[in-house]
């Protein structure tokens, strides 16, 4: 919080909060060098750090749920041992030259995922995702929610954290759909595996084709045979119709595909949207993936039309 003596704020601390209030230039007038940094923006929030603390930034603009979440969610992953560690939280209110308010969160500033990336990364980041499902869905597993601790992979950004809820971040809300009367019957054993799955069938969407995505693949195959008789099929036999032909679980795609969403119980579809090749080459590329399972057809992949015209006639 900004006061008459901010010189008793820790100096990190103090920085991000100049920083965040845009105070950069009156605070060098007066002799002090600012050291930091804002590091991006994302939905939801703005981060800075300076040396080792990086913090969440969250303006009241915002709805409750969203400094709730961030700051609930972001302890429980601490918690759990993933995630950046958390030093605290708190409100932040300029009460001079401004009218800024909002929840701050601080925590560990972890290191860039770099453009470096190899197969032992891949273990580190599936087992991560694992773990995780062991409590709750992550519902935004990709590339710019991992960074690295010790050179090891880390995943961040735990706001949509959930253990029952699907949730798909819209604007300032969500999408959101509760999959315990689905999941709690069967132990928690299942619920584990059908929440990897899910936040690995999400992640292959932001994927391209390559060593990564067929590494994802491989442990959703996995996982499809272990998920399709107690969760997949009567999740098929017990959902509305309409329902299943629309978000969350016709997952969207996040990169440019062949497709703008797969179906959740469509790895054919899955992999038939990663083609590389030209809009020609989609008969072939749709053969070639016709090994994989397909309980329900994806509605927003780009089908060949000469499949699409056989299907119809």
């Amino acid at each position: 919080q900004q006061r008459d003596e901010p010189e008793r704020l820790p100096e990190p601390l103090r920085h991000i909060l100049i920083a965040l209030l845009d105070l950069a230039m009156y605070a060098e007038r007066e002799g002090e060098a600012v050291a930091a940094e804002e590091l991006g923006e994302g939905s939801f929030a703005r981060v800075f750090s300076c040396g080792g603390v990086a913090a969440k930034i969250i303006s009241d603009r915002e709805r409750p749920w969203v400094h709730k979440a961030a700051v609930q969610n972001s302890l429980e992953a601490d918690r759990l041992r993933l995630g950046p560690r958390v030093y605290g939280h708190g409100r932040v209110s300029q009460l001079m030259g401004g009218h800024f308010g909002g929840t701050a969160l601080f925590m560990e500033r972890l290191d860039p995922l770099g453009d470096g990336w190899s197969d032992c990364d891949t273990d580190v980041l599936l087992a991560e995702v694992g773990r995780l499902a062991q409590h709750a869905f992550h519902n935004d597993v990709k590339l710019p929610n991992v960074l690295r601790r010790d050179g090891r992979p880390t995943l961040i950004d735990f706001d949509l954290m959930s253990p029952w809820l699907v949730k798909v971040a819209v604007t300032s809300s969500c999408i959101e759909h509760d999959f315990g009367p689905l999941l709690e019957p069967q132990g928690p054993s299942v619920a584990s595996l059908f929440r990897e799955y899910y936040d690995l069938f999400a992640f292959s969407l932001t994927l391209h084709d390559g060593a990564l995505y067929r590494r994802v693949l491989h442990r959703l195959i996995e996982l499809w045979g272990l998920l399709e008789s107690c969760v997949l099929r009567p999740l098929l036999g017990s959902a509305d119709a309409e329902k299943l032909n629309d978000v969350p679980f016709e997952v969207l795609v996040r990169v440019p595909l062949e497709g703008v969403s797969v179906n959740l119980l469509d790895l054919r579809g899955n992999l038939y949207v990663h083609n590389q090749g030209d809009v020609g080459s989609r008969q072939a590329w749709l053969l070639a993936c016709a090994h994989l399972p397909q309980l329900l057809r994806s509605g927003g992949a780009y089908w060949p039309q000469v499949e699409e015209q056989s299907a119809e006639s």
